[in-house]
């Protein structure tokens, strides 16, 4: 660290070296281009307590030293969002609950056409004779485009901002429904829907996830409770939409009119109102010199060729994309990534084994959609009372993952064993809060244990893993249960999964001390 040696020899200085030497450091922290509003601030800060200190002499040199440290580090837990990110407004202010309506808005369109795909192209599928490993493999395609989307929404919104990527995604997604009514076969679906819906779609839904920690502190919770509202009431209300404009329109008219529906999220995406970062500026001749070669380069890039422009953005933003796999090195991002992985892939295969299973018991078909509804119901609650409760100083997100955890793989066992209609309604249920608990809070545990600087990175490599798993682990259990012949053998597959990732949630408070360690290592001895 640069100020570490002179910091050694400051009790030392007489009062005019000691501020001559804070100015310094105050005015290099402030003119250093590549630290954010928030880490100014920040730096700024811990040096005006550093110096009031050493006026007083009432710390000693360790401490002193601890607090550059702090000053420095930008990977700080603790460190609360509006001084890391020198917002403007308070984080809940009227404009913030505004960016909550968007998001609620935009999560309940791109879910229902996540959860719908199947239901939007049935009468194409039933007019083309297509097979269901047809459809069953345009599915997956599209969930894994939606999932490995996540890694470059955080170097999208660093060049291009919250509101321009929803905006251009959600105008992405309409294209999409408006080029998939004229499909004359199923294959043509990969490209015009699996592909362009779902890489925008996974854009637009996960920067909803990533946005709302950003905007709120206090309340985030609730701003959160009410964004996973809209998710569920999308994917609730979607079949009913869709199957009424089908009957009614036909697959051309209605599916014109499902895009034109979601191109709503246009308005969602209007109300990303962007975050205003203050940084304070000197008035000498020095930062006026500095701002001029700034002006400069702007009117440079400016003049620049369109094409030259483009080809510079897609570079920085695949080195911004490589760039975010270095989270990987924090034991931390390799625990939420993992274990929501193995999370993700085990609850939506579990789901789609369910109505295998209730067919091969000989129970009619009306028992299955029981099931999903039981499930979805407490599915729903368990999201608003976690996200409700995260807002409590008491709460341990760390706990809420691991309880999640085991309550989803002892209903998945449970369900494997039980024969009784009733009884497997029931276990439904308490598999619906266990889903719900764990993923209500999912995108809040990662600003919570990574920060609001490493939160994009950490969740793009959990989408891309979970993508990977959408891939790999859904056929493997496929093949399981084609080798035992039996679901439940492949379902206690699924159980221990869930296990690894409450296992995974054990070593949470090691790895932070680990990490805090090792970020601290450079503390120089006395």
């Amino acid at each position: 660290m640069v100020i570490e040696e002179p910091l050694r020899n400051m009790s030392h200085m007489d009062n005019n070296s000691r501020r001559r030497f804070t100015e310094v450091v105050n005015e290099g922290f402030v003119h250093d281009d590549s630290a954010s509003g928030g880490e100014q601030n920040q730096c700024t800060s811990s040096v005006s307590a550093l110096e009031t200190k050493l006026e007083n002499k009432t710390e000693s040199a360790r401490q002193v030293i601890t607090i550059a440290v702090e000053a420095e580090s930008p990977g700080d837990l603790e460190r609360p969002d509006t001084e890391r990110f020198g917002q403007d407004e308070t984080p809940e202010s009227d404009s913030a609950w505004m960016v909550a309506v968007g998001a609620s808005l935009i999560m309940m369109l791109t879910d229902m056409v996540g959860a719908c795909f199947s239901l939007i192209f049935l009468p194409l599928f039933l007019e083309l004779g297509t097979s269901s490993s047809t459809s069953g493999r345009l599915f997956n395609i599209m969930e894994f485009m939606w999932s490995i989307s996540g890694l470059i929404i955080g170097p999208l919104v660093k060049r291009f901002g919250w509101r321009q990527v929803a905006l251009v995604c959600s105008l992405l997604i309409t294209s999409s429904f408006i080029i998939s009514s004229f499909a004359t076969s199923a294959w043509f679906l990969l490209f015009s829907f699996s592909i362009l819906a779902g890489v925008s779609c996974g854009i637009v839904n996960n920067l909803c996830l990533l946005i709302i920690p950003h905007y709120f502190k206090q309340k985030r919770g609730v701003a959160n409770a009410f964004m996973m509202a809209g998710s569920s009431i999308g994917q609730m209300v979607g079949p009913i939409l869709i199957s009424s404009v089908h009957d009614e329109f036909g697959f051309i008219g209605g599916t014109f009119i499902v895009g034109a529906v979601v191109l709503h999220c246009c308005v969602g995406a209007s109300l990303f109102r962007p975050i205003q970062v203050h940084t304070r500026l000197r008035q000498d001749s020095t930062k006026t010199k500095d701002w001029e070669p700034s002006a400069k380069n702007t009117e440079n890039t400016v003049n620049k060729s369109t094409c030259k422009v483009l080809t510079e953005a897609f570079v920085s933003i695949c080195h911004d994309v490589v760039a975010n796999f270095s989270i990987l090195k924090s034991l931390r991002a390799i625990i939420i990534a993992l274990g929501g992985m193995l999370f993700v892939n085990t609850f939506l295969n579990f789901l789609t084994l369910v109505p295998f299973a209730v067919e091969a018991a000989g129970h009619p078909g009306q028992v299955t959609n029981w099931h999903f509804m039981v499930s979805a119901a407490c599915n729903l609650v368990a999201r608003l009372v976690v996200c409700l409760l995260s807002d409590f100083s008491r709460f341990s997100m760390q706990v809420c993952f691991m309880t999640s955890a085991a309550i989803t793989a002892l209903s998945i066992l449970a369900y494997s064993v039980v024969a009784d209609t009733w009884w497997q309604t029931l276990i439904m249920g308490a598999f619906g809060c266990g889903v719900g608990g764990y993923m209500g809070i999912y995108n809040l545990g990662a600003a919570h244990f990574m920060g609001l600087d490493d939160m994009a990175p950490t969740m793009g490599v959990k989408l891309l893993l979970t993508g990977v798993g959408f891939v790999t682990i859904g056929p493997s259990i496929g093949m399981i249960r084609d080798a035992s012949g039996s679901y439940a053998v492949s379902m206690w597959v699924l159980a221990g999964m869930t296990g690894g990732s409450f296992t995974l949630w054990v070593f949470m408070p090691a790895a932070v001390r680990y990490d805090h360690n090792k970020n601290h290592k450079h503390l120089p001895p006395l």
